[in-house]
């Protein structure tokens, strides 16, 4: 009877705590002079500002302030980004675009115009730097991460998930088929998980299957 007890407590305590919390993955990156970090927890994304250019201080932006957040999904990122006003303070709107760990991207929406008598939204554009946010990364243009092996695809039935951090609570970003070989791994890893690219696809993968 208490054997069946502390089996049961144990059981209702890990469904109480849940799986065991993903910590975040920063990843730093250039966006119109401002340099800003992109930090990853499981599926979602969130950008900030951690040095902002010369003039952003008279909007409001300052180290710290919140650019956009958003989730990916299977290599899409999408999310509500954000323009700063110095009447009407902070406007957010949709954005949406390809998303690789690690590399350049650029987020795409309808960026919304404020009337210069109120804080009325009177247009949307399509074009211009809040309609097209693009992140050039800092660590590619560093030269960090370069090419330290290769490996095959080992372990799966179909596929192997390529997910955004490292490990299995990020969101996935692509997959590497079964027995694929010619993987690289990258030097940046974590526990048992690399960074790997090939091809398009670049993000982490468990180097329980990955065979060099």
């Amino acid at each position: 009877m208490i054997k069946s007890l502390i089996v049961l407590a144990a059981l209702l305590t890990s469904m109480l705590v849940g799986p065991q919390a993903v910590r975040a993955a920063d990843f730093f990156y250039d966006h119109n002079g401002s340099r800003m970090v992109l930090s990853v927890d499981g599926s979602e994304v969130r950008i900030r500002y951690q040095q902002p250019r010369a003039g952003l201080a008279n909007i409001g932006v300052r180290p710290g302030t919140l650019l956009f957040e958003g989730r990916v999904t299977n290599g899409i990122l999408d999310g509500m980004s954000r323009i700063f006003n110095t009447n009407c303070g902070e406007i957010d709107y949709f954005v949406h675009g390809a998303f690789r760990t690690g590399e350049d991207f650029t987020l795409k929406g309808a960026a919304p115009v404020v009337s210069n008598m109120s804080c009325r939204i009177v247009d949307n554009r399509y074009d211009g730097p809040n309609a097209n946010l693009v992140f050039t990364s800092l660590a590619r243009a560093n030269g960090t991460a370069l090419p330290v092996g290769r490996g095959c695809v080992t372990g799966v039935r179909t596929v192997l998930n390529v997910r955004v951090g490292p490990g299995a609570g990020y969101g996935k970003i692509g997959t590497l088929p079964a027995g694929a070989c010619g993987v690289e791994i990258l030097a940046r890893c974590d526990s048992d998980w690399c960074a790997v690219t090939r091809g398009t696809v670049k993000g982490w993968v468990s180097m329980r299957y990955l065979r060099r």
